[in-house]
């Protein structure tokens, strides 16, 4: 029903102002509020509404028996308040001989009481919850303020009792001026968005009881000159100061809140697209308005002064929606009309269905069939979106659409509002920087990337039956679709599918993230080419489900910390041949067995079981992946990207592995699992170091370590690739871990469990044939040689020898040991490496054999003191003659070679720093070559 009064022209400073003109927008003030309460209660239940009636009583005076009571302390008075004989009535309920006495308080402590947010819209239920300012005197002490907050929370749970989700917020109004201490419900931003939130005050707030909010006293055209006109109300006496209220006015936002507020919105409408665009839409408006908006709240307080307003052409939410119409009608956008009119119908209209109450529902049909006249909407709009409001997926599909391309508009929006390239925009507004990152993950669409739909839950019907249908195109390229009928899924037709993708695992994943896994859902497959089992197929609809249930517990939608941080991998589900065959078990009537039995090498003929890998993942931001790969490289690549992507700590449960393969899915899955946790473990827990990560690939091996800070790997053919790999010198200490089958046939795994920074440790076993040395060096790199024909004591004191010369000689570089070990073999195949104590005798030094690279470049060879200069193959000769001459026998057994002078380069290093044991090893060997043919 529509008030109408005369209409009230309060003057400028220096003209006339009528007293009773200013006490007649206060009492207009008040009814209107009254009527907006009234409206409140008509939607409450009896008790509900006990809990209105009562509100102000219980921050008025504390009661013992009332709800809420903390102490007799307890801050508690409201100017100008008393209560009605129906409030009393209600407080009997509670204290039988309650009687209310009057008193007259020093101080009134409690200023006044308002309702926020929805509760005066048409959209409020009692299913809302309601928001209340308890405004309270300045300068209250901290004991003072403790018990005020903890009757709040008393009350709030008497509230909850009754079915109403209450939430109190302590306002100090000089506080709010300044800015500080702005209330913060759940529907702002973590920034402060104070003059939107003073805005939304004046346009939705209902006053309960205290003191007016000065603000209505300043007429709407004396709205820029707000300060002047307070200062001149209180200074002349117009009214008094303890009854009024200041919160300030709306004449200086500074653009970086409206710039916040904007990109809070876009954040909200991700996740409740219907519930913020029409706010997000107000917010574009009021920038087409910049610097001088024209506020809702302002359009509120000039219909009261009119006089001609009733609570619904004043409803909240209408006021919004009136404006943003007019604002795209003037744009002549009919996409965005149409969309903000279902916008606002679903706001209206939310929650009316058959639970609802037939008043209730009647009342907002009512209410849309006027705005539908008064806005010339189409005549069957209302009917249509009526018909609509159960959503099956296909619909909320399209609508997403149009709702990802409009939140990308306002985003170019906001960024063209700051005058700033794009790129300076986001690095000098941090809230800017991080909506356009969740804005990106949100809805940028890009290969490989499954979308998760900001409409899925509007999805009121979800289908019993999904068809995933594989078909062959014009082009040859094989796509899946997603249909929700079998009859349609027979003729295949593009239009009518789902979901269409690459891949049946992308089309599944879509339909688990936007809402339409169900344990009693009929799944069938209909392939040309993949073979998957009906169980294995349920199996792996669970499986997703679990995946994101675990990794996006509310799809995505958290909060915007997350952006702050670069985009990482955190958590990956593989699937590894699916619906695929093995080549070597697929033309046999049995399996192939092998006792080696690794799935990247198995068997004589070295057959890796992996032939296509799906990769899974989700990131930090929200985003869902996925990428094939092939073949064991493309596993090996897989992984790689795995370890690059993810943080610089790798969760246990980071990744997932599931196989399908007959038979051999489980040790496929196991093997994958292993050598993950191996990369893991070498290269990503023990950081980027030199260590090395050797593996079996198919008839070679693949060596992983980093190359430039970066990991990588590299293939090698065979094992004397690999053996000469090992041997190649080091940069810096470089560990090695060797995974099964790998050199399995010798020592050399063994050796490398032992294998210690800064010390160069001799290995030896001897048979009756030779003595094998193994050498690893201070840096990791081996030297292996055999020695035939040989003793071991003899052997080992000349390495002895060799080794402690060139520590004596400062030749290697300070704090480096040396270690002896044989190699033992029991007789169950099993081999150790015990330590043992090379002792040297003194016939060792009766002759030292130095060879001494010269000046010139030549080399020459001492024997003793004698020289002999190496001038041809006939010089070694000599030399061996020498040597001869010193045995008592002339027993001709290998010469070893005491000692090394040489240049860094002679031994094939490219600095003096780069010089290690293995390079003086492998000149020592390729001399005594010489000496010994």
């Amino acid at each position: 029903m529509t008030n109408r009064f005369l209409p009230i022209r309060l003057g400028a400073p220096g003209e006339e102002i009528s007293k009773k003109d200013l006490h007649a927008v206060t009492q207009r003030f008040k009814y209107f509020n009254q009527q907006r309460l009234l409206h409140v209660q008509s939607l409450l239940q009896p008790r509900q509404q006990d809990f209105l009636k009562l509100l102000p009583l219980l921050f008025h005076q504390n009661h013992p028996l009332l709800p809420g009571f903390v102490s007799s302390e307890t801050p508690a008075g409201i100017p100008d308040y008393a209560p009605s004989k129906q409030t009393v009535d209600v407080a009997k309920q509670f204290s039988k001989g309650f009687a209310y006495k009057r008193k007259a308080l020093r101080q009134y402590p409690i200023h006044a009481l308002f309702l926020m947010g929805s509760v005066g819209s048409m959209a409020f239920s009692k299913e809302s919850d309601i928001d209340i300012w308890l405004c309270h005197a300045a300068g209250l002490a901290a004991d003072e303020l403790a018990e005020l907050r903890q009757k709040a929370r008393e009350v709030e749970k008497w509230a909850a009792s009754l079915k109403i989700e209450v939430h109190f917020f302590l306002v100090d109004a000089e506080q709010f001026v300044r800015g500080e201490n702005t209330p913060i419900s759940k529907e702002s931003s973590g920034e402060t968005q104070h003059y939107l939130l003073l805005e939304e005050f004046y346009r939705t707030s209902i006053y309960v009881a205290g003191r007016t909010p000065v603000w209505w006293l300043v007429p709407p055209d004396q709205e820029r000159h707000y300060g002047q006109y307070v200062q001149h109300l209180l200074e002349n006496r117009f009214v008094a100061e303890a009854e009024v209220l200041d919160f300030g006015d709306l004449n200086h936002m500074p653009t970086a809140e409206f710039v916040s507020a904007t990109l809070w919105h876009i954040f909200k409408s991700l996740t409740s697209p219907h519930k913020s665009l029409l706010k997000l839409l107000l917010m574009e408006s009021y920038a087409s308005e910049f610097p001088h908006p024209q506020w809702l709240c302002l359009a509120l307080k000039q219909a009261v002064y009119r006089g001609d307003f009733s609570v619904e052409s004043l409803d909240p939410y209408l006021l919004m929606y009136s404006k943003v119409d007019a604002y795209l009608q003037q744009g002549g956008s009919k996409q965005r009309l149409d969309l903000i009119r279902e916008c606002f119908y679903m706001k209206i209209m939310a929650g009316s269905g058959p639970i609802l109450e037939n008043r209730v529902r009647q009342l907002r049909e009512n209410f849309m069939q006027q705005v539908a006249g008064q806005w010339h909407w189409p005549d069957d709009l209302l009917d249509s979106l009526a018909s609509q409001r159960y959503w099956d997926i296909k619909r909320a599909n399209s609508e997403h659409a149009v709702i990802r391309d409009q939140l990308q508009q306002c985003l170019r929006m906001i960024i063209k509002f700051t005058g700033l390239p794009v790129d300076q925009a986001q690095r000098e507004n941090r809230d800017l920087r991080l909506i356009g990152r969740k804005l990106r993950a949100a809805l940028d669409q890009r290969p490989g990337k499954i979308e998760i739909l900001t409409t899925r839950t509007a999805v009121h019907t979800t289908p019993d039956l999904l068809v995933a249908k594989e078909t062959v195109v014009e082009d040859a390229a094989q796509v899946w679709r997603l249909y929700s009928d079998r009859n349609v899924a027979q003729q295949a037709a593009e239009h009518s599918a789902i979901k269409q993708g690459d891949s049946l695992l992308e089309i599944l994943s879509w339909a688990v993230l936007n809402g339409l896994y169900k344990k009693t859902l009929n799944l069938q497959v209909a392939a040309v080419n993949l073979k998957l089992a009906g169980n294995d197929l349920y199996l792996l609809f669970n499986e997703l489900h679990a995946f994101f249930q675990s990794r996006l517990p509310g799809g995505g939608d958290g909060g915007l910390e997350a952006f702050a941080a670069p985009n990482r991998l955190s958590a990956s589900l593989l699937l590894v041949n699916l619906g695929e065959s093995l080549a070597m078990d697929a033309n046999s009537q049995q399996l192939v067995m092998s006792e080696r039995s690794d799935p990247l090498s198995y068997g004589e003929t070295r057959q890796c079981f992996v032939q296509a890998v799906h990769k899974l993942s989700v990131s930090s931001w929200g985003e869902v992946t996925l990428q094939h790969y092939a073949g064991l490289e493309g596993l090996l690549n897989c992984l790689l990207d795995i370890v690059h992507n993810s943080g610089a700590q790798i969760a246990a449960d980071a990744l997932r592995v599931l196989c399908y393969t007959p038979v051999r899915g489980r040790s496929i899955v196991l093997r994958t699992e292993a050598l993950f946790n191996n990369l893991v473990k070498c290269f990503v827990a023990a950081g980027a170091g030199a260590q090395r990560y050797i593996i079996p690939a198919e008839t070679g091996y693949s060596l992983f370590r980093f190359n430039n800070g970066r990991l990588g790997y590299f293939r090698l053919d065979n094992a004397n690739q690999l053996i000469q790999e090992l041997s190649k010198p080091q940069p810096e200490f470089s560990a090695v871990l060797f995974d099964a089958y790998v050199l399995e046939q010798t020592y050399i795994p063994v050796l490398y469990r032992h294998n210690l920074a800064d010390m160069v440790q001799v290995f030896y076993h001897a048979t009756s044939k030779h003595v094998a040395v193994y050498v690893l060096d201070e840096k990791g790199s081996l030297f292996v040689r055999q020695h035939a024909n040989a003793n071991p004591e003899h052997v080992l004191n000349h390495y002895s020898v060799f080794l402690g010369t060139l520590l004596a000689q400062a030749q290697l570089p300070e704090g480096i040991g040396v270690r002896f070990y044989e190699i033992q073999k029991n007789t169950a195949g099993v081999v150790s490496c015990q330590a043992v104590q090379v002792k040297v005798g003194a016939s060792v030094f009766d002759l030292r054999v130095r060879i001494v690279g010269e000046a010139g470049g030549g080399v020459a060879v001492y024997c003793n003191e004698r020289r002999f200069a190496i001038d041809g193959p006939d010089s070694f000769k000599e030399v061996r003659s020498n040597i001869l001459g010193y045995r008592n026998s002339h027993d001709d057994y290998p010469f070893h070679i005491t000692e090394i002078d040489a240049p860094y380069r002679v031994l094939g290093a490219e600095h003096s720093s780069d010089l290690q044991t293995l390079h003086f090893l492998n000149y020592k060997q390729k001399m005594e070559d010489k000496l010994n043919i």
